[in-house]
């Protein structure tokens, strides 16, 4: 008779414990979940760009710093990346009717020549299509950046480069990627979700 009840007990226990095991397995899952999503949302946190006059709206990564102080609409820099900034800029310039998108490449690639470090056109005149379905022309290239600080003794970094270039009402639209040659693959799809925001 003591045998049956120690017996009951010791399956009663294991029913227990499993389900115990279970429920741990169940709280560790939706513990992993929440940790993926919350550093989805802090990876991925973007933060709202419109310029009515320039007619362009973007979203860009909340952490980077925005510049619309140079001869572009405006700049995004990833402050956070060690050595070289991954850089998204957006530019704008009036055309004629008569400027293709081969003129604008011209002008970019002579200009880049002549003030980049071993500038080096990698492919010119390819065909990207945006995601609202606009066909551009891109252009990829690399180039060394150097340290202007004279007090820094820093190796030189090999940056590689995007232009997609759209001509649209009267107006030529630049879109610039640059990262340095180790994170461009990695930062290159922070640039496509950007590019699937943009609208101008």
């Amino acid at each position: 008779m003591i045998y049956a009840d120690s017996s009951s007990n010791l399956s009663q226990l294991t029913f227990r414990q499993r389900w115990n095991n279970y429920l741990a397995i169940i709280s560790a899952l939706v513990c992993i979940v929440i940790a993926i999503n919350l550093r989805d949302n802090t990876l991925y946190a973007v933060t709202a760009y419109t310029n009515s006059t320039a007619g362009i709206s973007a979203l860009y990564p909340r952490n980077w710093l925005i510049d619309t102080n140079g001869n572009y609409v405006f700049r995004v820099q990833n402050s956070s990346r060690i050595g070289f900034k991954t850089t998204i800029q957006v530019a704008v310039q009036s055309v004629s009717t008569n400027t293709s998108t081969r003129n604008i490449v011209d002008a970019l690639t002579l200009s880049r020549a002549q003030t980049l470090a071993a500038y080096r056109s990698l492919l010119t005149n390819n065909t990207f299509t945006l995601p609202d379905g606009t066909i551009a022309t891109e252009v990829r290239y690399t180039y060394t950046a150097i340290n202007a600080d004279p007090f820094l003794e820093t190796i030189p970094t090999v940056v590689r480069g995007v232009d997609i270039l759209s001509i649209k009402r009267g107006q030529a639209v630049v879109i610039t990627f640059l990262a340095s040659a180790e994170s461009y693959d990695e930062d290159y799809d922070t640039f496509s979700r950007f590019l699937d925001t943009l609208e101008f």
